[in-house]
């Protein structure tokens, strides 16, 4: 009997084990290989109790975060060179300019410091001495010759405390080594790495062409196989319709509008009482709202409490009301994990979505449910990181392939909600949308890890390994 192969997976982030772990993407390759896992030693990165996950074999290892900090500042840097060459980078250097322009350096705005190292001659010189004073990640190194993995396997946001150090140490070894795309930003703006991997899983046609544009990578390089943490939308939901309106206390007969917060926390509140009062007076008739805040957020000082305000039409998620609880501020940078079957079991049970930024919409598309982008020039102007996004490649093709209308204006919202309302029950709308979701993310005809494994083996295949 041959001996099996090893495969070393390496995980650096809460959001990764939600995506990866707890979807079961890698129970295939767990049949086939044996593997290890590897986590850092990070609590701001990773708060699950990894001895809680079953895993078979884990190791951790320490972070140098000031470390990383210089890699992850060069790896910005680097993203200046290329807008010099490549226009699509723009958008990123954009998003510098927006969240930088005012933190300081010693003599400038530390946009302007990455600006200046960008320069040709200074960034050499700034990068072989940021390179030099790295000198390699020790620990690293060690768990890799340990274990003498065959394949090194990254499942990644493209930015992180692991990706720098394993693209440059799986070179060094010969190693063949598979990024794993963690969400549909990763290949373009999120694309924080020295050189590309040997190999990436994208999510669809959009990130595997991102990554051969902004990472440089080669089409035989990438394989498209989806995203793990959308398998669940393959299973019929856990509650109908009927039991979601029950939970909410609300007659089901009426048209359920899904509100979605945002990381960003734009005028929620402000949007949610104009809904309110709307429906109230009969402009919107027959419908309720459920407001579903974002696990992540990050609260207003000015924004009113949910529960404060005496809502007439408008009820919370009720499977987030502990998120609303506990948002991200008041706990570091904690990342919560909601539960994918929760979030299905909403979109399943709702006839219109509406949001400003978020990953969420392309849920709601992959729904078969109607979508409006709210995103004001009021909006913008409190937090102009929105205008970034909405220039944004991946955020731009979305919008315009799915032909997803923009709202600009909260007096719009109205008609635009009862339009698609009606739209909604049509096979028209729903074949559409069918026909060009598959751009962006893998149909989900067969399982994560199923087309994960055939990955991989076909990796080792053409390794020779």
């Amino acid at each position: 009997m041959s001996k099996l192969k090893r495969l070393q997976i390496f995980i650096d982030h809460d959001v990764i084990i939600r995506h990866f772990l707890y979807s079961n993407a890698f129970s295939e390759l767990e049949k086939h290989y044996d593997v290890q896992y590897v986590f850092p030693i990070y609590e701001k990165r990773v708060t699950v109790d990894v001895d809680s996950l079953g895993l078979n074999s884990i190791v951790t290892i320490p972070v140098n975060n000031s470390r990383q900090a210089k890699l992850r500042t060069l790896s910005k840097v680097q993203t200046f060179v290329a807008a010099r060459r490549k226009k699509t980078y723009k958008f990123v250097t954009d998003t510098w300019k927006v969240l930088y322009r005012k933190e300081r350096t010693l003599f400038r705005d530390f946009y302007s410091w990455m600006w200046v190292m960008s320069l040709p001659g200074i960034f050499q010189i700034y990068r072989n001495k940021t390179i030099k004073d790295a000198a390699g990640y020790p620990q690293m190194e060690k768990v890799i010759d340990d274990f003498s993995p065959d394949i090194i396997i990254h499942p990644s946001v493209l930015d992180g405390v692991f990706i720098y150090d394993l693209t440059v140490l799986s070179q060094k070894k010969h190693i063949p080594f598979i990024v794993l795309m963690n969400s549909w930003d990763n290949t373009s703006s999120r694309a924080l790495i020295p050189s590309p991997p040997d190999y990436l899983g994208a999510w669809g046609e959009q990130t595997k062409q991102h990554a051969i544009d902004f990472l440089g990578m080669r089409p035989n390089q990438i394989q498209i196989i989806g995203a793990p943490q959308f398998d669940v939308y393959r299973q019929p939901p856990s509650k109908s319709r009927k039991e979601i309106c029950q939970l909410i206390q609300i007659s089901e007969d009426k048209k359920l509008i899904l509100y979605a917060g945002s990381s960003l926390t734009i005028h929620e509140i402000k949007n949610l009482k104009i809904l309110d009062a709307t429906i109230e007076t009969g402009v919107l008739r027959n419908c309720h709202v459920i407001y579903r805040p974002h696990p992540w957020r990050a609260l207003k000082e000015e924004q009113e409490n949910f529960y404060s305000i005496n809502w007439k039409h408008v009820s919370i998620d009720p499977f987030m009301k502990a998120y609303y609880h506990s948002p991200k501020s008041f706990e570091g940078s904690k990342v919560h994990l909601t539960n994918y079957m929760d979030t299905h079991n909403i979109l399943s049970a709702i006839d219109l979505f509406i949001c400003n930024a978020t990953t969420m919409i392309l849920e709601a598309v992959l729904h078969n449910k109607p979508v409006v982008c709210i995103i004001t020039a009021d909006e913008i102007k409190d937090k102009p990181l929105l205008r970034v996004i909405l220039d944004s490649i991946y955020y731009k093709e979305f919008l315009e392939k799915l032909n997803i209308p923009r709202c600009r204006n909260i007096q719009d919202l109205f008609e635009l909600c009862r339009n698609l309302l009606k739209q909604n029950s049509s096979k028209r709308h729903q074949k559409y949308t069918s026909a060009n979701i598959d751009f962006f993310v893998d149909p989900q005809k067969d399982a994560y890890r199923d087309k994960l494994l055939h990955y991989v083996n076909r990796v080792i295949k053409n390794n020779n390994l």
